[in-house]
């Protein structure tokens, strides 16, 4: 009887162990659940039981009894070696025992989260995917001190059968401190219901999308381009030739203007060669092409897909960061929600030492003008003042 207990035992570790979770969230549906739960049911008889069950056993409620052993409790329908069909509800507490997603009590919130990613300024209940093929989704809970809990639902079976299988992880510290497996009789009706709400959610929460993360390459000097020609700091002979001669050319104290239709070149002298070149251009016109194919007229979203965002960007508020950390460090971008729009703005080094800063500004989610400007003109009117 020992020997078969320890086997038993070691049965339980070994199996749950082997079960992967190099894929959290992604992987998980009923079926997964199942499975993982005849692998816990069948070994189950071999751990320790540390309390009497009958002690625990609620007759209100069919006589349901609470199992405790080392690891944590089983909540079943019978004490008596209860089947993957008599539990309705696994608590881990302790590290030993690995979940369905190959995760243990003490892995941190990113090994939960498994790739997927908050929403900036996320609300009490962040939606993190949904599945219409099973139905089931992941959210999280979160407060005031951060994600508090994940959790993943998913339906299986048909009919009088179906169930509801949900995973919890409760957070604390930003690492796990429990694993709920809960498993619950559900209906059809009530799966789309739970799931509708789901996408629901899911779909607010898509709505204060600004930015979608990308794989672009961070703006950089190559990209100071009007009409596929390098413009910025360039000799204004080679600037006339790429962009045609202007409609009117304005002397100013600080240097000449050349006004196109629905476009603007500020020049000034290179103090090293004694040339004048290009050094601020703002464009209204959607005709005319400038970094990387960038037109007025395009949406937020296109572009901004063409320069790099490493994470998705919200409406909550304040500065919002697609690439580094600060203006004034770059390459770096981000985005200045503002009344009505915003503006996007990118920055680049130059060979010469100077920034190189692309101003992207957005009307009613489209662009509404760009600009082109030396770092050192930050504090110069968006629009070539």
């Amino acid at each position: 009887m020992i020997k078969k207990a320890l086997r038993c035992a070691a049965g339980l570790m070994l199996l749950l162990a082997l079960l992967p979770g190099a894929a959290v969230c992604a992987e998980y549906d009923a079926r997964t659940a199942e499975e993982w739960l005849n692998r816990f049911a069948t070994a189950l008889p071999g751990q320790r039981l540390l309390n009497d069950p009958q002690e625990t056993a609620d007759p209100a409620k069919g006589g349901q009894v609470l199992l405790e052993y080392a690891f944590g409790t089983v909540l079943a329908r019978t004490a008596d070696s209860p089947s993957a069909a008599d539990i309705l509800e696994i608590d881990l507490r302790s590290p030993e025992v690995e979940d369905c997603l190959g995760l243990r009590v003490g892995a941190t919130l990113d090994a939960v989260l498994g790739g997927l990613s908050l929403h900036e300024g996320a609300a009490p209940l962040d939606v993190l995917r949904t599945q219409e093929a099973g139905i089931g989704w992941s959210w999280a809970y979160v407060g005031d001190r951060g994600v508090y809990g994940v959790e993943h639902v998913s339906f299986g079976g048909e009919g009088l059968s179906m169930k509801e299988y949900t995973l919890t992880y409760v957070i604390d510290g930003g690492a796990i401190s429990a694993i709920r497996m809960r498993v619950s009789e559900a209906t059809q009706a009530q799966a789309e219901e739970e799931f509708d709400t789901a996408q629901e959610i899911a779909q607010r929460q898509a709505a204060l999308l600004l930015v979608q993360e990308n794989d672009s390459e961070p703006f950089e000097e190559s990209d100071l381009q009007v009409m596929g020609a390098q413009a910025l700091g360039v000799a204004v002979d080679r600037f006339v030739l790429a962009m045609g001669e202007p409609e009117e050319v304005q002397t100013l104290p600080e240097g000449r203007l050349l006004l196109y239709g629905g476009a603007a070149a500020q020049l000034g002298l290179n103090v090293r060669t004694g040339e004048e070149i290009v050094l601020d251009i703002s464009v209204t016109d959607g005709a005319i092409d400038g970094p990387r194919g960038l037109r007025v007229g395009m949406s937020l979203q296109e572009a901004a897909a063409l320069f790099a965002c490493r994470q998705a960007v919200y409406a909550s508020g304040g500065m919002l960061y697609l690439l580094g950390e600060a203006a004034g460090d770059p390459p770096f971008g981000e985005y200045q929600p503002g009344d009505g729009g915003g503006t996007l703005r990118y920055a680049c080094l130059r060979g010469d030492g100077s920034m190189g800063v692309l101003e992207i500004g957005i009307q009613e989610d489209a662009v509404a003008y760009w600009h082109l400007f030396d770092g050192a003109r930050e504090g110069a009117d968006a629009h070539g003042g």
